[in-house]
């Protein structure tokens, strides 16, 4: 058994999910073409766990539906730290080309392996972690995920209220419901918006509770912040219920087909194809990406398909979306990354 076999089978071991089909997970593909590329993925949680894990899976596998050159694998441990690391660098080691950090929990370890691995272009979602070469860092705008979340919500209440469920007040939280304040006033000057939190981004039944509060306060348009794991929780009673609810991440119509009137998804897309370009030519730079609805990081999706959403109103959020696109609609100067919309 030779070293990158051994590597191979103590990261098999350690429980990562291949998502290779046709070339064995850690191996470089041999006599084929030399533009193969493998790219590792530490997620969070499955993508069918959390809307936030789906959009990073959904955007790789788009990447790979276009580049047959490329193969994947990820992994599930990047809540823990202490045991995301060893997984990181046995990828590394058995010869990863491309390194995807989708939370911003290793930016310590990110930090470390990108100076150890120099030659390895890198992305980690966090608000400040760019380090040259290879350090790149990708984050999204809050501010228009918030605005264009509750303006919808409060267009479609019959009262002007509208619920946010958040989970532990992390910075994109915060900023989400800001702009979400200002997107629901914006829809409609009387508009209030009730913040409850679940505590945990991982605490399905806490989040559920939460909803169900908001639910016995009269409020059935709801807003799930955290787009974690929590989330799906507060989804399925919204489901049963038939509330209309919306996030942000990977298609939240995954976990509830009709209350899910609105997810903001992230494309990550146009990252993975920069790293892809950055390995294969070897001139590595680290840039700072954020998704926007200018630039198509972010896309509405579940509007055009609700059965809540008249075509009166489709039009106006298309409208609207179109005036976060183009700057239009000026928002505040964001707080958790300056400089960034």
């Amino acid at each position: 058994m030779n070293r990158r076999t051994r590597i191979l089978a103590a990261t098999l071991a350690l429980g990562l999910t291949s998502a290779a089909t046709a070339c064995t997970v850690g191996e470089k593909a041999s006599g084929g073409d030399s533009d193969d590329l493998h790219i590792g993925l530490i997620q969070e949680a499955r993508p069918d766990v959390e809307p936030w894990s789906l959009a990073w899976h959904d955007s790789l596998e788009a990447v790979k539906a276009e580049d047959s050159g490329i193969r994947s694998t990820e992994t599930f441990e990047a809540y823990d730290a202490t045991r995301a690391e060893p997984v990181i660098r046995q990828l590394l080691d058995g010869g990863a080309d491309v390194m995807a950090m989708s939370t911003f929990v290793l930016t310590d370890i990110a930090k470390a392996v990108a100076k150890e691995y120099p030659e390895v272009p890198m992305v980690l979602t966090s608000f400040d972690a760019m380090q040259q070469p290879n350090l790149s860092a990708a984050t999204s705008s809050y501010l228009e995920i918030g605005y264009s979340t509750c303006w919808l919500l409060t267009k479609l209440s019959k009262d002007g209220r509208v619920g946010v469920v958040g989970a532990q007040k992390a910075p994109f939280e915060v900023e989400s419901h800001q702009g979400c304040e200002l997107g629901a006033k914006a829809a409609n000057p009387k508009a209030k918006v009730t913040l409850v939190n679940s505590n945990s981004f991982t605490d399905a039944q806490a989040n559920r509770e939460q909803v169900q509060n908001l639910l016995d306060q009269g409020i059935d348009n709801i807003f799930l912040v955290s787009g974690t794991e929590d989330a799906v929780g507060g989804f399925r009673l919204c489901e049963q219920v038939g509330a209309h609810c919306a996030t942000w991440g990977g298609d939240a119509r995954k976990w509830a087909p009709t209350a899910a009137v609105l997810t903001v998804e992230l494309d990550w897309t146009m990252v993975f194809e920069d790293l892809i370009e950055q390995a294969r030519s070897g001139k590595l730079e680290a840039k700072t990406w954020n998704l926007t609805y200018g630039n198509s990081g972010l896309r509405a999706t579940g509007v055009a398909d609700s059965a809540a959403v008249d075509d009166d109103l489709r039009a106006e959020f298309d409208e609207m979306v179109a005036g976060l696109a183009d700057e239009s609609i000026q928002l505040p100067e964001s707080i958790s990354h300056p400089g960034l919309r």
